[in-house]
């Protein structure tokens, strides 16, 4: 009973993965594969049979993942390989960690693990080292991670785009550079849309629209904590007292100007945090709650599976935020809602960030993630997700959402620790110090665009802030004012420039800082512009279909539009972009219209993509009934005759291929626990058939009676 009035809450706040480097600071850097794949202690195939949590006196409450192994391709294992993650709920203690890796039971997932020092197995890189199976609209087997968790950037500082791999070449890929072979990375495949999906994949997060925050609640600006309530701390304008357990190394410094800082952005709105002490301390967000509100520095967060930061390939920067509350009797009443009460939060950052230099990892960045960091400890969620962390802001609509905020989940670079409107009017809601000023910032950033000579185009910004704001345009870089726009006072202007030209534009609001926006360039086109000259296009066999490509000369940035018709300049459109990939039925003709940067068009000749005479497939043996030890596999085999048939195996009666095992004319059933039935399905571009079922009958192994 007492427990359950004063259930204990922790939960990550956030976990910010870094850049690498780059000059630009961002947020999340998503490592190459062979980096991943190096640095894991295991990767392994296999099927999620449940889940159970425990409370170690060690890691704390954890979230632990049974699965069979199907394939060992690095590391040594056991037939049934346990996965802890952090978080769960166990006798009254919720611990709730966003961003950890998600099973569902059944499912067939490929696995990069990290062992422990005590030799627990957990999931490398949270979410990086997570991949489940799935098919796309044309049947391919894919290996996919969770896209909605993976927005951000590559090392080199370009905009992540988590593609698509083909399953078994990328498995292939994995066992070659495990073996220290040399591998070719060519398991991407073109992103279709999934026909069959785990059920813990999530969607891709959505545009967020701007909104008045006059009907927001201060509970909304929370992370869900407890049954819908958020948690805060209940002790203003008393002090809250921090201490830094140790120091920060390398050209960053020792950390205590940032914490100091961060302390001061927060207070200027209320709250009341004081760094007291420094004695040495090394808990953590991870470890044991020990009443202390503590920074620490370098901190081996391998407990998570949380890699030490790469300071080229990048990594996890660090976690914090509240670490235990109250709820039920320890509650709260704060302008008419009840919250749980904040007694104890930590902040703690990755060990790697020391040996890194300012281009790797920037003081503009550092200070930012100190001033992110602390926002979660005072219990403000995402600015652009919803409360649990699990979806996009946008997806509720009793929520206040911004992706221009400190507290966006990906951090906004160029903010130096400087708060933005959102995180004000968070900040003023939930500790109430009266109506915030919110500083300009930009939610639509300028676009560049390519006119011709003598011609002239318009250059927009979208701001928000509290009223009223003036801008002023510049030519150049970001941050130089020495050439203003000579009437460039307006959010949109007109602009006709002679030879390529950078703009920006810096919006002043009623309180500092002023935003700035990045650089856009307008291209000059001379005013005669070359012709295209298309070359011929090609259809390559890729796979069950073709991939359409094609070169052209004369101009630059060209676009590409396909048509199907065996005259140029005839038949119907079918698709944009080089390298498109078609699957016609029976021998067919395409060409492709080229336009370049001045709208110069010209079309290319006709190239047919040649099917085949194609035989449709035969079983000439079936797959045949065995019987075997239960924790044991058997093989399964089938002949066939055919024009380039495939073959995907399947659990249950004939028929059922709700449950796929795989493909190939022979393959290794999974672990069996019962008695069960395997078919096969043969196929080709003209026809498939089905196997009969074979039945593997599972029986106990045989216990030898003990002598007398």
């Amino acid at each position: 009973m007492v427990q359950s009035l004063r259930l204990k809450l922790s939960f990550f706040a956030f976990l910010l993965l870094g850049a690498a480097a780059s000059a630009l600071a961002v947020s999340y850097v998503v490592p190459p594969d062979p980096f991943e794949i190096q640095r894991s202690s295991a990767i392994i195939v296999g099927h999620v049979l449940g889940t159970h949590v425990e409370n170690s006196p060690q890691f704390g409450i954890e979230t632990i993942t049974e699965v069979a192994l199907e394939e060992a391709i690095k590391g040594s294992v056991g037939t049934v390989v346990q996965v802890h993650e952090p978080g769960g709920a166990f006798a009254g203690e919720a611990r709730i960690v966003p961003g950890v890796p998600e099973f569902a039971d059944g499912d067939r997932v490929l696995l990069f693990l990290y062992q422990r020092d005590n030799g627990d197995f957990t999931v490398n890189d949270l979410q990086l080292g997570l991949f489940h199976f799935a098919k796309d609209v044309s049947g391919q087997q894919l290996a996919i991670r969770n896209e909605s968790e993976l927005n951000g950037w590559d090392p080199d500082g370009s905009t992540h785009q988590e593609r698509h791999r083909s399953a078994e070449t990328f498995i292939q890929y994995i066992r070659k550079v495990t073996r220290g072979e040399t591998a070719i990375p060519d398991y991407f495949v073109a992103t279709l849309p999934l026909a069959i999906a785990p059920e813990t994949a999530k969607a891709p997060t959505a545009a967020l629209r701007p909104i008045t925050d006059a009907v927001f609640t201060a509970t909304s600006y929370t992370l869900d904590a407890s049954a819908g309530r958020g948690a805060r701390w209940n002790v203003f304008p008393s002090s809250v007292n921090w201490n830094q357990g140790n120091v920060e190394t390398g050209v960053l410094g020792n950390g205590t100007s940032q914490i100091n800082a961060a302390f001061g952005t927060w207070n200027a709105g209320g709250p009341h945090y004081v760094l007291t002490g420094a004695n040495a301390n090394l808990n953590g967000f991870l470890d044991a709650s020990d009443g202390v509100n503590n920074i620490v520095f370098e901190k081996n967060l391998t407990s998570a599976g949380v890699q030490p930061f790469s300071c080229v390939s990048g990594g996890a920067l660090g976690m914090g935020g509240v670490r235990h509350a109250l709820f039920g009797a320890g509650t709260h009443t704060f302008h008419g809602e009840t919250f749980g009460t904040t007694v104890e939060a930590d902040v703690s950052m990755n060990q790697g960030l020391a040996n890194c230099t300012l281009n790797q990892l920037s003081l503009d960045l550092f200070n930012s993630v100190m001033v992110h960091e602390l926002g979660h400890t005072l219990g403000i969620r995402h600015s652009d997700q919803n409360r649990l962390l699990t979806a996009p802001c946008s997806s509720d609509p009793s929520l206040d959402c911004s992706n221009a905020a400190i507290m966006n989940h990906i951090l906004v670079p160029g903010l130096n620790g400087h708060l933005q409107g959102w995180d004000n009017t968070a900040l003023n809601n939930l500790y109430g110090n009266g109506p915030a000023c919110a500083p300009p910032s930009i939610s639509v950033q300028p676009s560049g665009a390519t006119i011709t000579s003598g011609n002239s185009t318009q250059l927009s910004v979208v701001a928000t802030g509290t009223p009223t704001l003036t801008y002023q345009w510049y030519t150049g870089s970001s941050g130089m004012t020495s050439t203003p726009v000579i009437g460039g006072t307006t959010a949109t202007i007109p602009v006709s420039p002679n030879i390529n030209t950078s703009y920006w534009v810096r919006v002043t609001g009623q309180c500092a800082p002023a935003a700035d926006s990045g650089t856009v360039t307008v291209t000059v086109n001379p005013a005669i512009c070359p012709a295209v000259v298309p070359g011929p296009p090609q259809a390559t066999p890729v796979g069950g279909g073709f991939q359409l490509s094609i070169t052209a000369t004369g101009g630059t940035s060209f676009t590409y539009q396909w048509f199907q018709g065996a005259t140029a300049g005839a038949g119907s459109p079918i698709g944009t972009g080089n390298f498109l990939p078609v699957n016609p039925l029976q021998s067919t003709s395409y060409w492709c219209r080229v336009t370049n940067n001045c709208n110069n068009i010209s079309d290319s000749t006709v190239v047919t993509a040649t099917i085949t005479q194609c035989t449709a497939p035969q079983i000439i043996s079936q797959p045949q009934d065995q019987h075997a030890f239960i924790r044991t596999t058997v093989s399964l085999t089938i002949g066939f005759i055919g024009t380039n048939p495939t073959v995907s195996w399947y659990r249950g009666a004939k028929g059922n291929t709700s449950v796929p095992v795989g493909p190939g004319q022979a393959i290794t059933s999974p672990i069996l626990l019962q008695t069960t039935q395997f078919w096969a399905r043969v196929a080709n571009a003209c026809g498939s058939v089905d196997s009969s079922a074979a039945t593997i009958t599972v029986q106990l192994a045989r216990r030898h009676a003990a002598p007398h």
